[in-house]
């Protein structure tokens, strides 16, 4: 029995993973068992002792109502992470679509009409990738100061896109020294129509890949924000019994509606208070960027012409794998 010829297996993580997250964005809502911001103030049954987790967070497998547990102010964990998944792909997708989008444009420009142009998006691309862009969006959110979709997409977008920049202008050089782009000048084909026609064609097969490496690369800085207590939205002062005296004192910071960055946030209290709730968290942003990587690698593979493949009528059929001599009459 022959083996079966070499399989994309980077492609084949990737797509049941990302396609597992997509189905969680769609239709985690619809999944989940309670209101995202409820907190559960009535006692739950936790190893035989009544517990009430907004003021003890209840850990996972504890109590059959939440089966991930609660988080550091008595929410239900699993309902806030079938929530929490859908936000953070559409900021992830946006960042990634306007990086590849503004990295494309000005990659072509440069590599196509050279000249000053070049030397321009050459000073600006050197300028983008100086810079941590870390650092960039941390500076960005705190001068605009609101929490906004679009602060982060400004504070992501504005140095991400060099590397497809640089991809797409020494792309564009080579393909430009072709025959047949200097067959279409030579009939008079105008600049932006080989740009259109002739040019654009070689990049489309590898946009896929780039565009899955963008949104690892997206998820990864937004989770570092959210660590660093920069994220979408409005948070609060999670409030406790003061065990010493009959108020209250604050024991942590919490967010309202959930986003996975934000759940990364306050993470030194939630380490004494709900450590399970960072666990899972990090946990599943961690299989978001895997599975992102394991796409962009997969798409790579698939895509590169160079790489070896059989094709399925040879293994079919192997006498049909060498063409027959034609044969000359004596």
């Amino acid at each position: 029995m022959q083996k079966v010829g070499n399989r994309n297996y980077p492609l084949i993580v990737g797509l049941i993973l990302t396609a597992l997250f997509l189905f969680i964005a769609l239709f985690g809502s619809s999944l989940a068992n309670y209101d995202p911001m409820r907190v559960f103030d009535e006692f739950v049954v936790v190893d035989g002792e009544p517990r009430y987790p907004s003021r003890n967070p209840v850990p996972p497998l504890a109590a059959p109502e939440f089966p991930l547990g609660t988080d550091n102010a008595g929410r239900d964990l699993l309902t806030r992470l079938l929530y929490a998944i859908r936000p953070t792909l559409i900021l992830c997708f946006v960042i990634a679509s306007l990086r590849i989008i503004i990295g494309l444009v000005l990659g072509l420009m440069a590599g196509w009409f050279g000249g000053r142009l070049e030397r321009v998006v050459d000073v600006l691309t050197g300028a983008s990738l100086a810079i941590p862009i870390l650092i960039f969006a941390l500076a960005v959110v705190s001068f605009l100061g609101e929490r906004t979709l679009g602060t982060f997409v400004v504070a992501l977008v504005a140095t991400g896109w060099a590397n497809t920049a640089v991809f797409v202008k020494n792309s564009t050089l080579v393909t430009k020294q072709s025959p047949y782009i200097e067959g279409a000048r030579a009939v008079g084909v105008r600049p932006f129509g080989i740009l259109r026609r002739y040019i654009m064609p070689q990049l489309w097969p590898t946009l896929p890949s780039q565009i899955a490496f963008e949104l690892s690369a997206a998820l990864l800085v937004v989770a570092e924000l959210g660590f660093l207590g920069m994220f979408i939205g409005e948070a609060f002062v999670r409030m406790a019994e003061d065990p010493n005296s009959a108020g209250s004192i604050p024991v942590g910071l919490t967010a309202t509606f959930p986003e996975l960055a934000q759940m990364l946030s306050d993470f030194w209290s939630k380490m004494i208070i709900s450590p399970w709730e960072i666990a899972i968290v990090g946990f599943v942003i961690f299989l978001q960027i895997f599975a992102f990587n394991m796409l962009g690698e997969g798409l790579r593979r698939q895509m590169d012409v160079t790489r070896p493949r059989r094709a399925w009528w040879r293994r079919r059929q192997p006498e049909l794998a060498v063409p027959p001599q034609s044969v000359k009459p004596v």
